[in-house]
């Protein structure tokens, strides 16, 4: 067996166990939301499998352009590439939250975000599971052992929860409705544009990967404040006061 699946295996338990601590500590509702973890997981391979790359593929048969990102690329491709992957997760990614658009998933605010918080998480446990089966794929990975997949492990780690943080925003503005559930797409795409920029500017080679990996993680970051200002402000409109979170101890 690649050893990328042992890692995968094992960060996908990990992070599915930190993302219902993370729901349950979080969110006064975050129980009631667990179940949305099964329903994000197969989105990123219908979405990958049927609509982002036979899309980018299309395009670079149409206009004759390599699908590859180097200095040459033109910019339009460039950024067609770049808003691929944040255009149709987001929208996938609360595709359950409108079918189902029930009082128990979005009546409330509190439950609107948990139940953005639940499908993004579970998304990016699927996206874990794709990814690695590509890696598997390549000659080059699969005979690795896999402890040799420490980084991959992180990083999906922290991609998971930001994959929540941007779902929970979009599905919060579906709760509002009208305007407000294009503002919270587009909130999402905006966050999920601005950490894919890293990687992008990393494969024209114009930063190096420590630089594409500091953008990425300040990105989230930023997601993060957000939805931690969302929460608290969504807590105090309704009279709850928030729990302290402790994430470091002395």
């Amino acid at each position: 067996m690649p050893g990328i699946y042992v890692m995968a295996g094992l960060t996908i338990v990990a992070t599915g166990l930190l993302g219902i601590t993370a729901l349950r500590s979080w969110m006064q509702s975050g129980h009631r939301s667990l179940w949305l973890i099964l329903a994000g997981l197969p989105l990123s391979f219908i979405v990958n499998r049927f609509i982002k790359i036979p899309a980018l593929e299309s395009v670079a048969a149409w206009t004759g352009v390599p699908l590859q990102l180097h200095p040459d690329t033109p910019l339009w491709f460039i950024g067609l590439i770049w808003l691929n992957a944040p255009i149709f997760e987001e929208a996938i990614k609360i595709l359950p939250a409108i079918l189902f658009m029930r009082r128990r998933l979005l009546g409330e605010a509190s439950q609107a975000l948990s139940s953005g918080l639940a499908l993004g998480i579970g998304f990016g446990l699927g996206e874990a599971a794709y990814l690695a089966h590509g890696i598997a794929q390549s000659s080059a990975y699969n005979q690795l052992p896999w402890y040799m997949f420490t980084g991959f492990a992180s990083e999906r780690l922290i991609v998971t929860f930001a994959h929540g943080l941007m779902t929970s925003l979009a599905v919060l503005g579906l709760h509002y409705g009208k305007g407000n559930a294009l503002l919270g797409y587009m909130t999402a795409i905006g966050l999920h544009a601005m950490i894919n920029l890293g990687p992008i500017l990393l494969a024209l080679k114009l930063v190096p990967s420590t630089i594409a990996s500091i953008e990425s993680y300040l990105a989230i970051l930023v997601a993060f404040i957000v939805f931690q200002n969302v929460r608290r402000r969504i807590a105090t409109i309704s009279g709850v006061v928030p729990q302290e979170v402790v994430y470091f101890e002395r």
